[in-house]
């Protein structure tokens, strides 16, 4: 079983075809996770280990009043683009934390369009942050501007 085709005609058949499957995945297996995000000004979006500590970051921050969401998304692909671009318009700035170089924040900032400020707070080599390291990178990158 193979999808390469050697006939051009009958491989971009193939090739339309994976892609309304590709648009039908996207439009029915986004999974993600809101929380706290109805009041939210600021919002951490944060996936995989990194989340449970933007969770606890999210708890330090709005017991000092400043009122923090997270939407942690469950699928990278396909990615919760929808969910996050509805933010936009809601938030003063989304701050992506991740334990990578910022592999994510490209994908957040393609969803807001330009609508928020997202900025990207990360350790890279294994150093996984404290909470309150997140905390003081969300005052110093969005509530301080």
């Amino acid at each position: 079983i193979t999808s390469l085709e050697l006939k051009p005609e009958e491989m971009e058949k193939n090739n339309i075809r994976f892609q309304a499957k590709y648009k039908l995945i996207e439009e029915n297996e986004v999974r993600f996770e809101e929380i706290h995000c109805e009041d939210a000004e600021y919002l951490i979006v944060a996936f995989g280990s990194m989340a449970r500590i933007g969770q606890k970051a999210m708890e330090l921050a709005r017991e000092e009043g400043i009122k923090v969401g997270m939407l942690r998304p469950i699928t990278l692909w396909p990615f919760p683009t929808k969910a996050i671009a509805a933010y936009a318009d809601r938030v003063k700035g989304m701050l992506v934390t991740e334990l990578n170089a910022g592999q994510m924040v490209e994908d957040v900032r393609l969803a807001v369009n330009g609508k928020v400020n997202v900025e990207h707070f990360g350790r890279l080599g294994g150093i996984v942050p404290d909470p309150d390291e997140i905390v003081d990178a969300l005052k110093e990158k969005l509530i301080k501007k």
